[in-house]
C-alpha cells in the first residue's frame, strides 16, 4: 500500500492515501515536498515473536576473515645505482624486491634474495620492466639519475619516479638515505 508525505521546510505535515490529497495539502500550504512510500512489512507482536525464535534456530557456521595480501613493492635502480645501493635497500626492506639493471652482459635476470638484477640494452628494456612489474601488481619505485628517463617514467601510472643524480649529493650514503626516506614516506 502507497502512502504520500508531505513535508515543507523539512517538517512532515501529513500522511495521504491518494496522491491529489497529497497534492491538495502542498497548495494548501503554498509549497512542499510530496515523498511517496510503500509498505513493505506489518507483523503483529506475535508474529514478530516467531520471527525471533526462528531467526535464532538458524544455524550459523563461522566464517574466518580474509587475510589481508601482502603489499608486493619493487625498488627499480637505474644502473648508475649497482652494487652498494642495490645492497642498502635489500637490507633495509627485506619484503621488497629490489630490481638492479645491470645492462648488457647478463642473458637474463638473476635472483638473489631480494635482489634481481634485470639484463636492459636501453632505456626502452626499463620502461618494460617497469609496466610489467606494475601489470603483475606492484607498487614500483624508481630510480634514476637521467632526466630523460626520469621525465617519461613519472607519467606512467603507478610508478613512483624519483630523479636524483648522484653528483648532487656529498656521498653515497646521503643519497641512499634520501632513497630510503622516500619509500617509506609512502
Amino acid at each position: 500500500m502507497e502512502k504520500y508525505i508531505v513535508s515543507h521546510n523539512n517538517k512532515v505535515i501529513g500522511q495521504y492515501n491518494r496522491f491529489i490529497d497529497a497534492f491538495k495539502a502542498v497548495i494548501e500550504i503554498g509549497g512542499g515536498e510530496i515523498y511517496r512510500g510503500e509498505l513493505i512489512m506489518k507483523l503483529s507482536p506475535t508474529e514478530i515473536t516467531e520471527l525471533k525464535d526462528f531467526i535464532t534456530w538458524i544455524p550459523v557456521e563461522p566464517v574466518e576473515a580474509p587475510v589481508a595480501s601482502k603489499r608486493k613493492v619493487a625498488v627499480v635502480l637505474d644502473q648508475m645505482f649497482k652494487g652498494f645501493y642495490t645492497e642498502v635497500l635489500a637490507r633495509e626492506f627485506k619484503d621488497y624486491e629490489i630490481h638492479e639493471i645491470v645492462g648488457k652482459g647478463v642473458d637474463k635476470p638473476i635472483r638473489s634474495g631480494n635482489i634481481i638484477r634485470e639484463p636492459t640494452e636501453n632505456d626502452l628494456d626499463i620502461v618494460k620492466l617497469i609496466q610489467s612489474l606494475i601489470e603483475k601488481g606492484y607498487e614500483v619505485y624508481f630510480f634514476t639519475g637521467d632526466k630523460k628517463l626520469y621525465m617519461h617514467t613519472s607519467t606512467i601510472p603507478g610508478v613512483k619516479s624519483y630523479y636524483m643524480p648522484p653528483s648532487e649529493y656529498p656521498s653515497k650514503e646521503k643519497l641512499v638515505l634520501e632513497m630510503v626516506k622516500y619509500i617509506k614516506e609512502e
